[in-house]
């Protein structure tokens, strides 16, 4: 069952932390990708505005010459001030036709390869001939009269002149329409390519580490669920075996009262004395068992209200005066007066009982137990200490399991359950205190527990 559940937690904390991987992959990678072409972007936005705004001037890199056959020298150089110069024009004009202000390149040719991108109203990377470009086109709402000849270099402008220019008599004057920036971005991209390359080798090698990773944390929060599961099992099978004694012993005496029906009371006074003797014990135990498994479901309340803790102590030692005496024992109490606290008086009367029944029960004939209360800060401390037999030191960090007992023989010939230290615990505790025991064996035992004079549920 456990194994089941184990690979399921696994599989569910693997893929949760795969998940959680890939998107922090994914914010990276886009953040990285908007930083990178943030500035781009607004460069693109910017040269495709009304191009009478933009301050630009041609320049040439040789004296204009008509007559030279070397085309190259006839281009312009575009300088646009204050924007990426990677950025150039593709003009769009009324009939179609795509004018690019590029340098060095075939127009024709040039603006056909930007025409199926001439759509797009925001700016997108797409790849031409093995290069990224970064595209975004405008659309004016008034076409906008240029001349194209010394757009293109084929004139040289006026000194002064400022482009793009408008119609003169030295040209071809065409209406513009709509404005293409273009943008290289073979850098950014290249450098995104193999950021993605290496976040996706990082977040599938990782998915071996999430693996390992949910393995380890359905086995942390198995442990819980296995303790309590182990602590059940034990429960119900020392349970099932302390009902099975009282039962077994029960119905052994009343088949032998049976047998022998000719005999009046007071001949079978012996086994009928046995049945009625576990009957109380049974009853005792299953009162425990009920308390226990109300304490565990969080059914059993407290009902805490202001009480005087010293005068609760004497009650209970009270009780028990009788039987030390009977038994030959000494009970001593040390109580300070005025110890008030916020308690519930019915569980914590059971507390001291079941301190008080432990000691008188291993406590030797003549032997001393003492009973200690005091304030220690802003706690109240109580103190069982006898003089028996002691716990040995290998049993003594389980005395508050359920059903331990190290002298099994003993505590039931006691008549004991092996679920008192186990209540008392839980009434410690509920309390928000605290309890612990100390033993030398042959010397005695002592139970201290402290509780907090204001509860804090």
């Amino acid at each position: 069952m456990f194994n089941r559940i184990r690979n399921r937690l696994t599989v569910l904390n693997a893929a949760v932390l795969f998940i959680i991987l890939a998107c922090i992959g994914l914010i990276v990678y886009c953040e990285l990708r908007h930083q990178l072409y943030a500035k781009v972007d607004e460069s693109l936005r910017t040269r495709a505005q009304d191009l009478r705004s933009v301050n630009v001037k041609a320049q040439f890199f040789t004296e204009y010459n008509p007559a030279s056959d070397d085309k190259s020298m006839k281009k312009s150089m575009i300088l646009i001030q204050g924007i990426d110069p990677r950025v150039f024009l593709v003009l769009w004009d009324e009939s179609g036709k795509g004018i690019p202000l590029m340098l060095g390149t075939d127009n024709g040719k040039t603006a056909e390869a930007f025409r199926p991108y001439r759509p797009l109203r925001e700016p997108e990377t797409v790849k031409i001939d093995g290069h990224y470009y970064r595209l975004y086109t405008l659309d004016y709402d008034q076409p906008v009269s240029m001349n194209v000849k010394i757009m293109t270099g084929q004139l040289p402008p006026k000194e002064g002149d400022i482009l793009p220019p408008y119609p003169s008599d030295d040209g071809e004057a065409v209406r513009i329409v709509s404005a293409q920036a273009v943008s290289i971005v073979d850098s950014e991209q290249n450098m995104l390519n193999i950021l993605l390359e290496i976040m996706l080798l990082g977040i599938f090698g990782g998915g071996a580490l999430t693996v390992l990773a949910g393995l380890y944390l359905a086995n942390k929060a198995l442990q819980p669920i296995r303790r309590s599961w182990d602590r059940q099992q034990q429960f119900v099978a020392d349970a099932s075996h302390e009902l099975r004694m009282p039962l077994s012993i029960i119905q052994a005496n009343a088949e032998l009262v049976f047998r022998h029906p000719d005999r009046s009371i007071l001949d079978m006074s012996e086994p009928l004395s046995m049945v009625l003797a576990e009957a109380k014990r049974m009853g005792k135990l299953t009162n425990q068992l009920l308390t226990l498994a109300r304490a565990d479901s969080n059914q059993e309340e407290l009902q805490l209200k202001p009480l005087g803790l010293d005068s609760l102590i004497r009650e209970a030692a009270r009780k028990f005066e009788p039987l030390t005496e009977l038994k030959r024992q000494r009970l001593e109490l040390q109580v300070e007066s005025g110890l008030q606290l916020m308690g519930d008086s019915e569980r914590l009367h059971q507390l001291l009982v079941i301190l008080l029944d432990n000691s008188v029960k291993f406590t030797p004939e003549q032997g001393t137990i003492r009973l200690r209360a005091g304030r220690s800060g802003h706690s109240v401390e109580v103190a069982v200490e006898d003089n028996g037999p002691g716990i040995a030191a290998e049993d003594l960090p389980r005395i508050f399991d359920r059903f331990y007992r190290g002298d099994k023989a003993r505590t039931r010939s006691s008549g004991g359950t092996g679920l008192g230290l186990s209540i008392a615990w839980w009434i410690v505790v509920r309390h928000g205190g605290h309890i612990t025991a100390a033993s030398v064996p042959g010397q005695g035992t002592i139970v201290t527990f402290r509780l907090p004079v204001k509860h804090k549920n």
